[in-house]
């Protein structure tokens, strides 16, 4: 069937085109293993005859069918995340959980309106390329030695990724570490460094050992590098999904696990005080911030423990010699990095907006409420003077609000300066004074960037939550861990941030937690602890995928890299997730639990009202 669309060519006119979108009929489907089809077909068609078999009293039992029904294929992948986070919509209904009026109406809700418009605010940031800048601006500060490079890219990713996509961060700081990559090992050649010695075997006994040093050349032109600067490959490289990951855990937008818990508490829990994005902040910028420098130390040790050494202690391992020609290597490295720089030119007219806005969207994430006096959201309360019964004003803006009112004019305000050529009294190149401009953002960019598949798999989880509640499935699955009352709750959070570092590994962070919070409330009600408390320590476990090339896009993306060998990943990945687990669960028996107030098993909680009980971690 064919469209129009409006073209617009050099002298600024639009024409109507018409354009063609019938169908191309050699175009080919895409194939998938045929076993993922069968495997499909067997599970829907066990789960639909299990669940519609058992007695209408058992609604825990159906509920259990079509929750295990959406991890298998989940886990599996069998078919695509998305569309699997569809069969609760469909599986509910038909046995008796909810109807099909409820359960639609958890696929869209605030939540999703914050995620959908931190995803305008980062897709707009990559179109200007003001990402780039800002990581090249860290490099050329930090790029002095091997342990300081490697800093410096694991603090760019890391910052990048508060605020965008973890995948898409990797994404544009992999080609950067490559091309410092291409430079280091141009630089070793000028310097002689990838030489190889060749050791002479001795003719007779009374001869001396001697050896020389050879230039090797592959067929292709390459030379072969050397086994030290392969192994600070590997370290550099794993520095940025690294740092993406433990990114993602310092803001509450920084990644989807974020938001399925407090969508999962907000639905379990409704007109409770939850998670908003100044509170989080508080309590997990610092658990980042001290994942990500524990992260760069450990991979300096395993990868560059030399300049590691110097960084910390000012001595050189090296001789005289080794120590002048270091110095002279990473001199050029720096300046290659600034050369990169200096292409970008002066700060552009969008990359300037774009910061401003960047700046104000925190500034107003983080003061919309304050303890001790109003912020500026309270403020606006009391100006409509909308009071609640407990004497308190209501208020009606939030997080979501915020981002959503600067995602609007990101397609509003002109890239491009619009008073340029209105302000001269000659029209500028081009002729005319008024001209199309293009704009912060477009809805083509959004359209083709947006990761539409978290937002279904975030919808799929506020209705698998609805689901246990409704069925009875969570106090049940309470019941059976009833055994741990009296367990010690550290030994509880350390079993649940190592269980959830495993299963992310295997299975999507966001479908992960997406199955797990719910019997983690329920957990928590067996066993009398805040439910924050598991809640938390699942969540933020849930980011510390370090080991395998699938567990997340981050990891996937650098192991397209030749230098990167499944190996590396998994014995790098091991340390870094012993190491995350144990700091994850210091930070939420320690100061996390102490600023939420997380001491006291409250009422709200507890689905037989029963008083409320202290523990202490």
């Amino acid at each position: 069937m064919a469209g129009k669309y409006e073209k617009v060519d050099d002298s600024g006119l639009v024409s109507i085109e018409e354009e063609d979108n019938r169908a191309d009929p050699d175009a080919e489907y895409t194939k998938v293993p045929q076993w993922k089809t069968v495997f499909t077909l067997f599970v829907l068609f066990i789960s639909t005859v299990i669940s519609m078999n058992l007695p209408i009293e058992a609604k825990e039992g159906r509920a259990a069918c079509v929750i295990l029904a959406t991890a298998m294929l989940w886990m599996t992948e069998a078919v695509p995340l998305m569309i699997t986070a569809l069969l609760p919509a469909i599986m509910f209904p038909m046995v008796g959980i909810m109807d099909t009026k409820e359960v639609s109406a958890k696929y869209f809700n605030y939540v999703s309106m914050l995620m959908m418009g931190t995803f305008l605010v980062a897709e707009s940031v990559e179109a200007c390329g003001l990402h780039k800048r800002i990581a090249l601006k860290i490099l050329s500060l930090l790029g002095r030695g091997e342990a300081l490079l490697m800093l410096g890219a694991s603090l760019c990713t890391w910052i990048l990724s508060m605020f965008m996509s973890n995948t898409a961060t990797t994404a544009m700081m992999l080609p950067i570490v490559g091309s410092i990559l291409q430079s280091l090992r141009e630089i070793n050649h000028t310097l002689g460094e990838d030489l190889l010695t060749v050791h002479f075997d001795k003719e007779s006994p009374g001869d001396k050992d001697h050896s020389t040093t050879v230039d090797i050349i592959r067929a292709d032109g390459s030379r072969p590098d050397s086994k030290g600067f392969k192994w600070f490959c590997k370290g550099l490289l794993l520095c940025v999904p690294y740092g993406a990951s433990i990114g993602g855990i310092a803001t509450l937008t920084g990644t989807p696990p974020n938001l399925v818990l407090k969508s999962i508490f907000e639905a379990t829990f409704p007109g409770q005080k939850s998670v908003d994005y100044q509170t989080w902040f508080t309590v997990a910028f610092p658990l980042s911030l001290i994942l990500v420098f524990a992260g760069w130390t450990l991979l300096c040790l395993i990868y560059a423990r030399s300049s590691y050494w110097y960084l910390i202690t000012g001595k050189f391992i090296w001789d005289k010699s080794g120590k002048n020609k270091e110095v002279q290597k990473w001199s050029y490295v720096n300046k290659a990095i600034r050369k990169e720089y200096k292409k970008l030119g002066g700060l552009r007219f969008p990359e300037i907006l774009l910061l401003l806005m960047l700046l104000l969207l925190i500034f107003l994430w983080l003061f919309r409420k304050l303890e001790g006096f109003d912020g500026w959201a309270e403020v606006h309360a009391k100006a409509i003077g909308n009071m609640k019964e407990n004497g308190q004003y209501k208020i009606y803006l939030k997080d979501a609000w915020v981002v959503i009112t600067l995602g609007l004019f990101l397609f509003i305000i002109p890239a491009e300066n619009p008073f340029r050529g209105i302000l001269k009294f000659k029209p500028p190149p081009g002729g005319k004074r008024f001209t199309r401009v293009k704009r912060l953002l477009d809805l083509e960019t959004v359209m083709k960037k947006t990761p539409w598949d978290v937002l279904f798999i975030l919808g799929g989880g506020y209705a698998i939550a609805a689901g246990c509640k409704d069925s009875g499935l969570s106090a049940w699955i309470g019941e059976q861990f009833s055994f741990l009352h009296n367990s010690p709750h550290v030994v509880i959070a350390l079993v649940v941030s190592s269980f959830v570092a495993v299963l992310t590994e295997f299975a999507s962070n966001t479908a992960s937690t997406t199955l797990l919070l719910p019997v983690l409330v329920s957990l928590s009600q067996a066993i009398t602890v805040h439910p924050l408390y598991l809640m938390m320590t699942g969540t933020l476990s849930a980011s510390l995928a370090f080991c395998l090339p699938s567990a997340t896009g981050p990891n996937a993306l650098v192991f397209a890299y030749p230098e990167i060998k499944v190996i590396d990943m998994i014995r790098t990945g091991l340390v870094m997730n012993f190491v995350c687990v144990l700091l994850t669960v210091a930070a939420t028996s320690t100061w996390v639990y102490t600023m939420l107030d997380l001491s006291e098993y409250p009422c709200w909680a507890d689905p037989n009202d029963n008083i409320t009980c202290t523990f202490t971690p």
